[in-house]
Parts: C-alpha cells; sequence; structure tokens
C-alpha cells in the first residue's frame, strides 16, 4: 500500500485533496498535526466564506513551482503579520477587500508544514473540516 493512503488511514480522517495522486508521501511525513488552539490566518476572496475559501492556492508563476504534494495544499499564515506581507503587499492585491478567515485548526483538520517564508505554512484540509467555525474580519492597512 503506497505511503500516502497510509498516512491518511493512520490519522483516521480523508483528505479534501486526492493527496495520492501526487505519487509521493503526501502530507509529507514532517507534517504536525495543529494543536486547536494557535489561530491561522488565510486570505477571503469575496464577501462571504465557503469551502471554495479553503482550495489549494494558484501558484505563483514567478517562483519554482513547489512539488506535486504542496500543490495540493492551502496557504495559511501564523500572523496577520505574515498574511499582509504575503498576500496583501503583491501588486495584484493592492485596492481589494481584505477579507481574512481566522481559523483555530485542530487535529481533526488535517496537518500543516511551515513552507516558503516566514509564517507560511501549507495545510493539507481534511474532509470534515467544517468552514462554518471561520471568523470573518475586515481589516485596514
Amino acid at each position: 500500500m503506497p505511503t500516502n493512503e497510509c498516512r491518511e488511514m493512520s490519522n483516521g480522517f480523508a483528505y479534501f485533496e486526492d493527496v495520492a495522486a501526487t505519487g509521493m508521501t503526501c502530507p509529507h511525513e514532517d507534517a504536525f498535526e495543529p494543536d486547536g488552539v494557535k489561530v491561522y490566518y488565510r486570505y477571503i476572496k469575496g464577501n462571504a466564506v465557503s469551502s471554495d475559501s479553503f482550495l489549494p492556492t494558484a501558484l505563483n508563476p514567478a517562483l519554482p513551482p513547489p512539488d506535486a504534494c504542496i500543490q495540493k495544499s492551502v496557504s495559511v499564515y501564523d500572523s496577520l503579520d505574515g498574511l499582509q506581507n504575503g498576500v496583501f503587499k503583491l501588486p495584484h492585491n493592492k485596492g481589494k477587500k481584505k477579507l481574512i478567515g481566522l481559523v483555530k485548526l485542530s487535529t481533526a483538520d488535517g496537518v500543516l508544514k511551515r513552507t516558503f517564508g516566514p509564517g507560511h505554512h501549507s495545510w493539507w484540509r481534511a474532509r470534515a473540516f467544517d468552514v462554518t467555525t471561520v471568523i470573518i474580519q475586515e481589516i485596514q492597512l
């Protein structure tokens, strides 16, 4: 049985994205379970939160492409400053409404790995993640 299927079953949940399709150990072995206390931040496009607010982030063509497993993850930040620096200061986001989702991820919501820059995490979302637990805030920069 492939490693990624073993990991899926041992965690007791299925991932929202098809991680088995990557053909590699996915999520990565150094991914960790969230503690249910730490708040993570996600840019929310539009005016309301939905399951579509937590789909894998589109790849930045200016950067080298990450591996297939990272491409199945959702970008979140562990601080509001990190989100502001990583998302809202990009030229294509200037002038846009800045809605953020605050999420306290628990072990049932998937696993995380620190990736890319400071404060950025890749999150492999569990199918059981409940979007109604997300708190929405509009911020001013």
